[in-house]
């Protein structure tokens, strides 16, 4: 079966061993990259957009739960963290306040695969939301230009609100434009006046 989508993922491993074991069982679609330490991922992080962060805690410079935390807070990328049994509980508590996932080892490589896929689908969502809420703020720029157009053509021209409304409209369908555009035009031509 083809992939629609390759992941680009972050792993970010001290241990040899765990970077191999996480590279092993990351799946056919994902692009791995890897850091070997908290600093070198911050770095990775500010220079490129991951859909997910793998971090096999504890880390040469840190526990990794910071790594974590800045992750969730300054990307959209889901975050998977990996910590020894016995931290587990804690680490779990604390992360869950993010949004950061977390799983204790050693694991099963079918219980990373799922958490890594709990993971891809977690930055899927944001990313939809994220989408969404991109188109409203459009929308609500959108009406705010033909509001404030509107106003224009009623203290400028005479027009009523509903002969503005509709002048916004007919010169937007007659133009093949969006009413933003032609707010725009209408606000050049008569807002500095």
């Amino acid at each position: 079966m083809a992939t629609e989508r390759e992941y680009s993922v972050l792993v970010v491993s001290s241990s040899e061993k765990g970077a191999e074991f996480i590279g092993k069982n990351l799946g056919a679609d994902c692009c791995a990259y890897y850091a070997v330490s908290g600093a070198q991922a911050r770095r990775m992080l500010a220079e490129r957009d991951f859909d997910a962060v793998l971090i096999n805690a504890p880390l040469k410079d840190e526990t990794g739960e910071e790594l974590a935390e800045k992750a969730i807070k300054d990307t959209y990328a889901g975050v998977l963290l990996l910590v020894k049994t016995e931290a587990y509980e804690a680490a779990a508590f604390a992360a869950e306040k993010y949004g950061v996932f977390c799983l204790p080892k050693p694991l099963s490589a079918q219980a990373f695969s799922q958490g890594v896929r709990l993971t891809l689908a977690a930055n899927v969502r944001v990313k939809t939301l994220m989408k969404k809420t991109q188109s409203l703020k459009e929308k609500m720029e959108e009406i705010k230009l033909v509001s404030r157009a509107k106003l224009l053509l009623v203290s400028r021209l005479s027009f009523t609100e509903e002969e503005a409304h509709r002048f916004i409209e007919k010169q937007a369908m007659d133009r093949c434009v969006k009413k933003s555009a032609v707010a725009y035009d209408i606000i050049k031509n008569y807002g500095d006046r």
